[in-house]
């Protein structure tokens, strides 16, 4: 089922980006995860127009045939091995971002940037994980036909999981930053 939440069609040229599509379903399984790219750790996401903006179980998927979705979200403790949770006192959101190449060309998603933010717009901390269990982003660039998934924390009180915003920036001159919004549950 395609539920079009931005209008579609061919940008003219003033205008470089796609906009992006959303279809809803459930969740995809998740995946094998993705190393951190070093670029992407203190990297800030742009910002989101209205129409880039869907739920957290959609998927969004751009004129070109990306795709992008959050394969799964989950409200945990960190680790010890954890930084970045010390503000929460260690309350995380642990997202999954999934990207599908589903173009006729291998995608860069080195340079895709992640974020969050939680309540009325506050900024959510990255959570940084000696272990490679959570990563900033993606490391590989995705061949066409093939997907990634990159699991990333933020620190997110608890409190505040009943609207919690992941922000995917695809950082390049083809695509429009897009966000996913809702309730993330605990586990």
């Amino acid at each position: 089922m395609l539920l079009v939440l931005a209008a579609c069609g061919v940008p003219p040229a003033s205008e470089p980006q796609p906009n992006a599509a959303a279809t809803s379903g459930s969740p995809e399984e998740m995946g094998t995860t993705e190393g951190p790219s070093p670029d992407t750790t203190n990297a800030t996401p742009g910002e989101v127009s209205e129409e880039q903006q869907f739920s957290l179980n959609d998927v969004a998927e751009f004129d070109d045939g990306l795709q992008i979705e959050i394969a799964g979200t989950v409200a945990d403790k960190a680790t010890k091995t954890d930084r970045g949770g010390e503000a929460t006192d260690g309350e995380i959101v642990i997202a999954s971002v999934r990207i599908e190449n589903k173009t006729e060309e291998p995608y860069d998603a080195e340079g895709v940037l992640i974020g969050a933010k939680y309540g009325n717009g506050k900024d959510a901390q990255i959570i940084i994980d000696k272990t490679d269990e959570l990563q900033s982003g993606f490391s590989r660039k995705i061949r066409p036909e093939d997907d990634a998934i990159a699991t990333v924390g933020f620190a997110v009180p608890f409190k505040e999981l009943k609207k919690v915003t992941l922000i995917v920036d695809p950082n390049d001159d083809v695509h429009e930053a897009i966000s996913f919004t809702g309730r993330v549950h605990r586990d």
